[in-house]
């Protein structure tokens, strides 16, 4: 199996160029401008120690959903699941340091410490609107091994609206491989599973292009949209 990887696209730079700035930026807002709990709202620390100390508590989960071990450090509710939408949909970058600090444990407890983290591919929509995609900029604060692999494309429609058989109708075929892949295992990583189609799609389009996907780890899960049939 090929170990070399392939030379990033000019597309592909600019855009890792363009990730970059936005999160330098945005950190550097959270120098000069009021700063706030993410879980609590108090005044004067991105996560104060109280939240952080619940995110540092919670028991991390394990669910094999579809075939695929999932590894996450969080329940999808409370303090987490406010840290993680001030993350995605409020550019505090600042957050993917202590969520990304979530995700040794996880690999390490799996077993995986030779494996390279594969994050997840954003949507081209989704990296306009933040100006960042989620799980990169986590796999980078984790301080893991990680390697952009995968490339989102096609249209899709918007996955909370939809339930397990849909969501994975809707995301089939919408993830392609990038470049040569490492002769290493491979662990997925994305911010939160919900029902795993996603992932599912992810391992897909890695074994076929001759990968060898392990696992997955997220941040957090959402326990109640699991069904009966994927709880494990």
């Amino acid at each position: 199996m090929p170990s070399r990887a392939a030379s990033p696209s000019p597309g592909d730079r600019v855009e890792t160029v363009v990730a970059a700035v936005s999160e330098a930026l945005a950190d550097a807002l959270s120098l000069v401008l009021p700063v706030w709990c993410a879980g609590c709202d108090a005044s004067g620390r991105t996560l104060c120690r109280a939240c952080a100390a619940v995110l540092q508590s919670e028991a991390a989960t394990h669910r094999t959903v579809g075939g695929l071990s999932v590894h996450s450090a969080l329940r999808f509710e409370g303090v987490a699941a406010r840290a993680i939408r001030a993350l995605k949909e409020d550019g505090r970058t600042s957050l993917a340091r202590p969520l990304g600090a979530l995700l040794p444990p996880l690999v390490r407890r799996a077993g995986w410490d030779d494996a390279v983290l594969v994050p997840l591919p954003t949507s081209r929509a989704a990296f306009r609107r933040r100006g960042y995609a989620v799980p990169e900029l986590l796999a980078r604060r984790s301080g893991l091994t990680s390697r952009r692999m995968l490339r989102a494309g096609g249209s899709t429609a918007d996955q909370r609206l939809l339930g397990a058989d849909e969501r994975a109708r809707n995301v089939r075929g919408t993830i392609t491989v990038r470049g040569a892949l490492p002769d290493a295992p491979l662990v997925l990583l994305d911010d939160v599973v919900t029902t795993g189609a996603t992932l599912g799609e992810a391992r897909r389009a890695l074994e076929s292009a001759g990968g060898r996907v392990v696992g997955a780890v997220t941040v957090a899960e959402t326990p109640r949209r699991f069904s009966p049939a994927v709880r494990q």
